[in-house]
């Protein structure tokens, strides 16, 4: 017998398990419909998934040469190349929270993008968890795999070249199937996340 579902149960604790009439919500992940929280499943990892690098190792390679300073529209992806995920929709919050000291549209510095991150920085900073989960949802959607966590790679290319900050299908290609890439059109989530780990 499998015990009823209790709130604050992980992702994993609810495949199989019978929730009792009335039982409050059981709290997941953002992303996740629905349809399925109820049979998701999650591995243990609450470190950060990606690596943090220092600001300033990333932050001259976006920024002007002559003036030192970043375009606003690329605030994100400055942040990102630092470690930090940062989903869609938190975007243009980010960037009105930045454009408020330099002038509103104007180019950042990099003393106001060091100053964000100091006291910004671990809302962004998503774990093992938050991407195991976002794979799963993706998963069980039917958008890049299937109900059994299997992801299918060419359905994964699709999507990360078609939507959001997209990747050349030849930069995917390189990167995923390349030299030391997957080998397979088929993987498991863990088997994903553990290669974008390398």
């Amino acid at each position: 017998l499998k015990r009823p579902a209790q709130v604050g149960d992980s992702p994993r604790a609810l495949q199989g398990s019978a929730a009792p009439s009335g039982s409050p919500r059981v709290s997941l992940p953002r992303g996740m419909s629905d349809a399925t929280k109820k049979g998701a499943a999650k591995k243990a990892g609450k470190e950060p998934f990606v690596g943090q690098q220092p600001l300033k190792d990333v932050f001259f390679h976006f920024a002007d040469r002559k003036t030192k300073l970043l375009p606003l529209n690329d605030v994100p992806y400055v942040l990102r190349a630092a470690g930090l995920t940062i989903y869609g929709d938190e975007e243009p919050k980010i960037k009105a929270e930045v454009e408020k000291i330099d002038g509103l549209g104007k180019p950042v510095s990099f003393k106001t993008l060091e100053d964000w991150m100091t006291e910004n920085q671990a809302t962004y900073v998503r774990s093992y968890d938050d991407a195991y989960n976002a794979l799963w949802t993706l998963c069980h959607e039917g958008i890049i795999g299937d109900k059994n966590d299997t992801i299918i790679v060419p359905h994964l290319k699709h999507l990360v070249c078609e939507v959001g900050d997209k990747f050349k299908p030849e930069t995917f290609d390189k990167v995923v199937k390349g030299e030391n890439g997957m080998k397979n059109d088929a993987c498991s989530i863990e088997d994903l996340l553990s290669f974008l780990q390398r």
